[in-house]
C-alpha cells in the first residue's frame, strides 16, 4: 500500500512515473514527492492537500491540454495519485472525476483507466467498470492487475445471478407452500414466516458484526503502519483493541457526563426564569398585611369601629368626594347640585390611560414596531477581525409579539420572538469562504440574560485557516446578543 518513485511506470496498484524535472517549477514536483512521503506515512489527507496543490499549479501550463509532454506527464500522476488516495479514503465518486480529469490530459493511461474502473466498481457500475478495463487491455494487454480485476468482476456478477437464482428458487417453493397449505388454517404458514425472520435478522447480525470486525482489524493494520513509518514497535491487535475500548468507554462517559451537565443546567435556567416571571408578576399590594389576614376570617373593623361582615365595602374620603352629595333631596329644591371634584393630579394612576385611572391593568400590542425593529437590528449585525468579516444575510422565520404593560402604576416590557439568522464570513477579498445559520429559539424578555444562540451547521464549510473562521463565528454570536440587547433599549425608549 505504499508509494515509490521509479524512473518509469510500472504496477497500476501504487508505482508512480516521475518525468524528468527539465524546465519545470521545481514547485509542483517537490509537491508531488511530498504527497508520496504523506501517503507512505498514513497520512492521506496531507497527500491530498499534496496532490491537489500540484495539480493547481500545473493548470496554468496545460492550458486547453497545450502543454508539453512533461507537463502532462507530470500531471497524470499527480491526478492518479490523488483518485488512488481518494479511493482509499472511501470517496469512490471523488477518484472517479479526479481519474477522469487525468483521462482528459492523456485517454490511453493505463493506471487512470484502473483507476477509474476500480471507482466505477465501488460505486456500483459494473458496465463502466468493465468498459473502462476493456480499453486499459487495449492498450496494456500483459497487465495482470487488469486482467485480475476483469476477473474478479465476472466471479462477482456469476456469484449474483447465483443468489438471485436461489432466492427465486425459494420465493417459489414457499408460494407452493402457501397456496398448498391455503385450504386449511395459515397458522403454520405465520410461524414458519416468523422463524424465516428471525433467522434472516440474526445473520444480518452476525454479518454487521464481521463487517465491523473487519473494519476493526484494518483500522489496527493501519495504526501498525504508521508506527513503523515512525520507527515505533508494532502492537498485537488484542493490546490494541484494548485500548480502543478504553478510549471509547471514557469518551463515552465524557459525552454522558456533558450531557447530564447540560440538562441540569437547562432545567436551573428554566426553573430561575419561571422565579423571575413569577416576581415580575407580583406586587406589594400581594402580600397580606395582619389586619387583611384577620379579615378572611370573615369579619372586618370599619374606621368609626364598628364590626361588619367582610363584604360590607367602605367608601374613602376621596371616593365619597368624587360621587358627592347622594343624601335624598325634597323635589323643588332649588339648590344647585354639588360639582364632582377632578381626580388629584398627582395620582398614581397617572401612568395609564384616562379611562384606566385606578392603574390596575392596561396592555399595549407594540408588535409591528417591536418585529421590524428588532429585524432592523439583527440585520445590521456585523463583525470584522484582522482577516475575516462576518455578515448577516438574513433573517428568517420570525414568529411572536410583544407588548408594554401597565400595572400598578409600572410599565413592563413584554416580548418573545423565535427566528434563524443566516449568514456569510468573508475573507480579505471579500470572497465568500464559510456561510451558516444561527438559530434563536427565545429571545424572551424573562430570560433575556441567558438568551440561548444555536450554531447549526455549516451550508459551506471553510477549506482553510478553519481556527479563524471559527473563532470569527464565535464573535459573532456575541454581537447578535448585543444587537438583541440594543433592541431592547430601543423599545424601552419608543414606549
Amino acid at each position: 500500500m505504499f508509494l515509490f518513485v521509479p524512473s518509469t511506470f510500472g504496477n497500476v496498484y501504487g508505482s508512480c512515473h516521475v518525468p524528468p524535472r527539465s524546465h519545470l517549477n521545481l514547485s509542483p514536483i517537490e509537491t508531488y514527492l511530498q504527497g508520496n512521503s504523506f501517503f507512505k506515512s498514513g497520512d492521506l489527507s496531507k497527500a491530498v492537500r499534496s496532490y491537489r496543490k500540484g495539480t493547481s499549479a500545473l493548470k496554468s501550463l496545460n492550458e486547453g491540454n497545450t502543454g508539453d509532454e512533461q507537463v502532462k506527464s507530470l500531471l497524470v500522476s499527480l491526478q492518479t495519485n490523488l483518485s488512488m488516495v481518494c479511493f482509499k479514503q472511501n470517496k469512490p465518486k471523488m477518484s472517479r472525476d479526479v481519474a477522469s480529469k487525468a483521462l482528459d490530459v492523456d485517454s490511453t493511461n493505463v493506471k487512470a483507466l484502473y483507476r477509474r474502473a476500480a471507482a466505477h466498481r465501488k460505486l456500483g457500475n459494473i458496465d463502466a467498470a468493465r468498459k473502462d478495463l476493456r480499453d486499459a487491455l487495449k492498450h496494456d494487454p500483459n497487465n495482470r492487475d487488469v486482467k485480475r480485476e476483469l476477473i474478479s468482476i465476472k466471479k462477482a456478477q456469476d456469484e449474483q445471478k447465483k443468489k438471485q437464482k436461489a432466492s427465486l428458487s425459494k420465493q417459489k417453493v414457499g408460494l407452493q407452500k402457501a397456496f398448498a397449505a391455503s385450504q386449511g388454517s395459515f397458522l403454520y404458514n405465520d410461524k414458519e414466516e416468523e422463524e424465516k425472520k428471525k433467522k434472516e435478522a440474526a445473520q444480518a447480525k452476525k454479518k454487521a458484526e464481521q463487517e465491523a470486525l473487519k473494519k476493526r482489524k484494518a483500522d489496527w493494520e493501519d495504526e501498525c503502519v504508521k508506527r513503523m513509518a515512525n520507527d515505533q514497535l508494532a502492537i498485537t491487535y488484542e493490546d490494541w483493541d484494548k485500548e480502543q475500548k478504553d478510549i471509547e468507554t471514557a469518551e463515552k462517559k465524557e459525552r454522558e457526563k456533558a450531557r447530564k451537565e447540560e440538562e441540569k443546567r437547562k432545567k436551573e435556567e428554566r426553573r430561575k426564569a419561571r422565579e423571575a416571571a413569577k416576581d415580575d408578576s407580583s406586587d406589594d399590594d400581594d402580600i397580606l398585611t395582619e389586619k387583611e389576614a384577620s379579615m378572611l376570617r370573615g369579619y372586618k373593623k370599619t374606621r368609626d369601629g364598628r364590626t361588619t361582615s367582610y363584604f360590607s365595602r367602605e367608601l374613602t374620603d376621596e371616593q365619597k368626594a368624587m360621587i358627592g352629595d347622594i343624601a335624598p333631596q325634597r323635589l323643588g329644591d332649588s339648590s344647585a347640585p354639588v360639582p364632582i371634584p377632578s381626580p388629584p393630579a398627582d395620582s398614581a394612576a397617572a401612568a395609564g390611560s384616562a379611562w384606566n385611572q385606578a392603574g390596575t391593568w392596561e396592555e399595549k400590542d407594540t408588535t409591528e414596531w417591536c418585529t421590524a425593529r428588532l429585524k432592523s437590528h439583527l440585520q445590521s449585525t456585523q463583525f470584522t477581525s484582522i482577516s475575516h468579516t462576518a455578515n448577516v444575510k438574513a433573517v428568517t422565520g420570525m414568529t411572536g409579539d410583544a407588548s408594554v404593560a401597565v400595572t400598578g402604576g409600572k410599565k413592563r416590557y413584554i416580548f418573545d420572538y423565535h427566528c434563524e439568522v443566516e449568514y456569510d464570513i468573508l475573507d480579505e477579498d471579500d470572497c465568500v469562504v464559510a456561510s451558516g445559520v444561527l438559530k434563536l429559539p427565545d429571545i424572551n424578555s424573562a430570560c433575556l440574560q441567558e438568551m440561548e444562540v444555536e450554531i447549526q451547521g455549516w451550508k459551506k464549510s471553510p477549506t482553510e485557516k478553519v481556527s479563524e473562521v471559527e473563532e470569527c463565528r464565535n464573535t459573532l454570536v456575541d454581537e447578535i446578543r448585543n444587537s438583541v440587547y440594543s433592541f431592547v433599549s430601543d423599545f424601552n425608549a419608543q414606549y
